[in-house]
């Protein structure tokens, strides 16, 4: 019998398995691309982003692919905690917007049809990987079961400027540094499958 602490490393192991597939995949990384080409060109994305700038913040957008995977045992589920999230602050002007900004951009991935598109990348890599399917096997010999979803809720997070601004001066300009609030690993994965967190 496989005890908790032993299954939550086959669980990293199986999550670490999973990515490591997709940025061998070439067709992975064309389909997400051509979904955040998709998102960026919605209606509703660009009124968001745009009244976003007016706020005189930012919006660093990129799509950062994650795979979940739950162990579904007698006993319950097993599964590994997310990213840390930020720690909650006072509403701010572009609260609202920015939510309006992540509803419209998970309406356009739910609908388009690179969604069906990128979960069909991720089952057949996954089957080809001797690691995953190692793991996945020796678990499913103990009577559990695999849930996998390929999540890809993080499009865009948006920059508030530290203090009051003016709604013209302190907007980004060209020669400014820019530092990203993604993680040193999200970067990394991103860096990964060529792809770059651009500020919209």
């Amino acid at each position: 019998m496989i005890d908790d602490k032993t299954m939550r490393s086959m669980l990293e192991g199986m999550e670490s398995a999973a990515e490591e597939a997709l940025r061998g995949d070439p067709a992975f990384y064309e389909t997400l691309r051509g979904l955040k080409a998709e998102i960026d060109r919605d209606p509703r994305v660009q009124s968001a982003v745009n009244r976003i700038h007016a706020e005189g913040s930012r919006v660093y957008s990129s799509l950062i692919p994650r795979i979940r995977i739950r162990i579904r045992t007698s006993a319950g589920e097993i599964f590994l905690p997310g990213p840390n999230k930020t720690a909650a602050r006072r509403p701010s002007p572009v609260a609202h917007l920015t939510q309006e900004l992540k509803s419209a951009a998970s309406t356009v991935i739910m609908r388009g049809r690179y969604r069906e598109v990128l979960d069909r990348i991720m089952t057949d890599a996954l089957g080809a990987s001797k690691r995953f399917e190692d793991i996945a096997a020796e678990l499913e010999r103990e009577g559990h079961e695999i849930v996998i979803c390929l999540d890809l809720s993080t499009y865009a997070q948006v920059r508030e400027p530290a203090g009051p601004v003016s709604r013209t001066k302190n907007l980004p300009t060209s020669g400014e540094p820019v530092a990203h609030p993604f993680s040193r690993q999200d970067l990394e994965f991103l860096k990964d499958l060529k792809i770059s967190a651009s500020e919209s």
